[in-house]
């Protein structure tokens, strides 16, 4: 007889590190806020480049960047973070442009706690490119 395998707390607490997806109540459906896969990154990697080059370019080499300067390119690029948002809960831009002042900052924030680290360590991979490059041409 096959025995039951249950995860331990200790290894739920691994796969949450692994993909931190959340779920969430909007507009009363429960959407889920997923982590971009490597797919993902494959599939929509200009716009993740270009969103990372504004949060580079924002940081201005002081390798920091303030809330008020993440709200900014969020507010100066919203086509670019809805087609992003829209990507890690699989709904359409409609649907996210349709939600409520608190829905909407509700579901930007959950965005950006699940995908926060995607998005910095393709921020600290460009850095690392940018002074590798600088150092080559020296």
């Amino acid at each position: 007889m096959a025995e039951k395998v249950t995860a331990t707390k200790e290894e739920s607490n691994d796969l949450a590190t692994l993909m931190p997806n959340r779920e969430i109540v909007l507009a009363g459906e429960t959407i889920t806020v997923r982590e971009y896969s490597f797919k993902d990154a494959l599939t929509i990697g200009n716009e993740i480049d270009q969103f990372v080059a504004l949060i580079v370019n924002e940081m201005n080499g002081t390798n920091k960047i303030t809330i008020e300067q993440a709200d900014s390119i969020i507010m100066n690029n919203l086509e670019l973070v809805y087609s992003l948002i829209s990507t890690s809960i699989q709904k359409p831009i409609s649907f996210i442009e349709a939600l409520s002042y608190e829905d909407g900052l509700q579901l930007l924030d959950w965005w950006w706690v699940v995908n926060s680290r995607f998005f910095m360590n393709a921020v600290t991979r460009k850095i690392i490119r940018q002074n590798a490059a600088k150092q080559a041409n020296q």
